[in-house]
């Protein structure tokens, strides 16, 4: 029997109102310890930006990381992919912009607020010799007709790269799971495991009541696996929040 973990996480960039405590060099050390207690295999990161890497390249140095950054002119974030290197090896990895021209770096839907992306990676599975596909992506957060837009896109890249064993998608869609960005998503054989009984993964008040308490991120699985337990993660590491978003863990066997 072979055994995944899978953890999709928002990185919570150093925005300007990002003061003190709350700051990414504050955190890195919660993350990491988040990361050691639970054991990701894999694991979707969502604003990733440039002064970050330097961190997890040396804190957390058994994982590989796959993906490009969007290449926007302000807010330039990666999704990034991060996958054990000593049980993965990355077939291909490619990124995507989530636009009428997902091969043209930087390009967007003209309301979607930035460039939106998604990231790529056909692993092997060293172990067991499973083939996987692997997308982590970061949708519009103003306008669910982004969203649907944006969805759609992804929907058609998971058609079209998708092999392997599985396939499993991990990120912050800004949306529910009754959206119809989730919706479009599922029509390419997949399946969301976080349903609306899971409560916000948002961490702050006001935000879980803006989605009436509902989760906005999400792993969604090749309809064939049988998912097994989904945690949502809600304790402090080293003193610190991970982010402000409650980052989510699936484990499942096959």
């Amino acid at each position: 029997m072979t055994t995944y973990r899978i953890m999709t996480l928002n990185m919570w960039n150093d925005s300007i109102s990002i003061i003190g405590d709350d700051r990414f060099s504050c955190r890195i050390q919660a993350i990491r310890e988040m990361i050691r207690v639970h054991r990701p295999d894999l694991i979707g990161m969502q604003e990733v930006t440039a002064n970050m890497r330097p961190y997890l390249a040396s804190l957390l140095p058994q994982y590989g990381i796959s993906g490009e950054s969007r290449h926007s002119s302000i807010a330039d974030e990666t999704c990034a992919i991060l996958y054990r290197k000593d049980r993965f090896r990355p077939r291909r990895e490619k990124t995507f912009w989530l636009s009428e021209t997902p091969e043209v770096t930087g390009s967007r839907f003209p309301r979607s607020q930035f460039p939106r992306i998604a990231s790529f990676a056909l692993l092997e599975d060293t172990d067991s010799g499973n083939v996987l596909s692997f997308f982590n992506t970061h949708l519009d957060l103003n306008f669910s007709s982004v969203r649907s837009s944006q969805a759609k896109v992804l929907a058609g890249l998971i058609h079209e790269y998708q092999e392997g064993l599985f396939t499993a998608v991990t990120g912050d869609f800004n949306d529910v799971p009754d959206s119809p960005a989730l919706k479009a998503l599922q029509q390419e054989n997949l399946k969301d495991t976080s349903i609306n009984a899971l409560g916000s993964t948002l961490r702050g008040r006001s935000g879980s009541l803006m989605v009436r308490n509902r989760p906005i991120d999400h792993i969604l699985i090749s309809r064939h696996i049988t998912p097994g337990k989904l945690t949502k993660i809600t304790e402090k590491y080293s003193g610190y929040w991970p982010s402000d978003h409650y980052p989510l863990l699936l484990e499942f066997s096959l």
